[in-house]
């Protein structure tokens, strides 16, 4: 299934599109109510994620525009919103919204908007497959699951420490924030004590004293955009990285995945071949040990049955001779 995801915020993007690709989900993104119609007009989905609140065409009006034009109408639009209230779903279904996600979107709810649309693709999806199906009715190839798993991990490896580097990076810039916060409030609380109790200061000390504060609050604000700029540059190579991934897993498994498995079975291919000569071995030298035991056992049997002739005979002379 294909999805289009509209959000202004690549922050929202990136944690919304993690979600949806979990779920199966093919997705693309837009960045505006605009961006999404064009989209849509040139591109086939299968759902639309709208966010509620966007600069320029909002979602409420985007989604109309979808739900109120005969050769998009068939697409559900999902409204996705950080305000919850029953007249937001009002106004939602009134623009042709099949349902509303509170963002961030729970996994159950998602799911549960999702499942609403599985049976008329599931039969699609049959019907498509029924014919493919009987022209080829040959077993699929065997595959080794864990060496997959285990050249998955390996690709996915960088990734994963860049995101823990990431996040250690959002975390520092947190604490950073903190610090400059409280190093502020503590600047401050002097003053505003100073305020209070010196109620007589003139007009000129109180002027200079908002410039100040002025001059700080600025200064915290271009480092808060500083870092908002961080954290974006951080995100795009993110989504960077994840795309070179999925590439990577689609074109280069299909070439890698059969002379990895040989490579994966030949080592047990030649186990299993010692294995067999060495049970041979075995059983020929139980054999033979078998064949020396029975030889040994006549040899006794026969030396017991001369004995008992010899003392037989020895008994009926002595009879005789009495």
């Amino acid at each position: 299934m294909k999805a289009l995801l509209v959000d202004d915020s690549k922050a929202a993007r990136f944690a919304m599109s993690k979600l949806l690709r979990d779920q199966g989900l093919e997705v693309e993104t837009a960045a505006s109510g605009e961006e999404a119609l064009d989209k849509i007009a040139t591109d086939e989905f299968q759902i639309v994620f709208m966010d509620q609140s966007m600069p320029g065409m909002g979602g409420i009006a985007a989604t109309r525009a979808i739900t109120s034009n005969e050769k998009t109408a068939h697409i559900p639009v999902v409204l996705c919103t950080g305000n919850e209230g029953e007249k937001l779903e009002q106004m939602a279904k009134e623009a042709g919204a099949i349902g509303v996600l509170t963002k961030p979107p729970q996994e159950e709810a998602l799911k549960e908007v999702l499942g609403s649309l599985q049976p008329a693709e599931a039969t699609a999806e049959v019907e498509e497959a029924a014919p493919a199906e009987a022209a080829a009715p040959a077993a699929a190839p065997v595959v080794d699951t864990a060496a997959l798993m285990a050249e998955v991990e390996a690709l996915v490896a960088p990734l994963r420490e860049s995101l823990e580097q990431i996040a250690g990076k959002n975390k520092k810039l947190e604490t950073r924030i903190t610090a400059v916060m409280q190093s502020t409030e503590r600047q401050l609380q002097p003053l505003k004590e100073a305020v209070q109790s010196l109620d007589q200061l003139d007009q000129r000390i109180g002027e200079q004293v908002k410039e100040q504060l002025a001059v700080d609050a600025n200064n915290q604000r271009i480092q808060l955009e500083t870092l908002r700029q961080q954290v974006n540059a951080s995100l795009d190579e993110m989504e960077s990285r994840e795309e070179k991934l999925r590439q990577l897993l689609g074109e280069e498994i299909r070439d890698q995945m059969m002379p990895l498995v040989d490579r994966k079975l030949e080592p047990l291919r030649d186990a299993m071949g010692l294995l067999r000569q060495e049970n041979e071995e075995r059983l020929a030298e139980m054999e033979n040990r078998i064949a020396a035991m029975e030889k040994g056992l006549l040899l006794k049997s026969a030396l017991i049955a001369i004995l008992a002739a010899a003392a037989a005979f020895g008994a009926a002379f002595a009879l005789l001779g009495g």
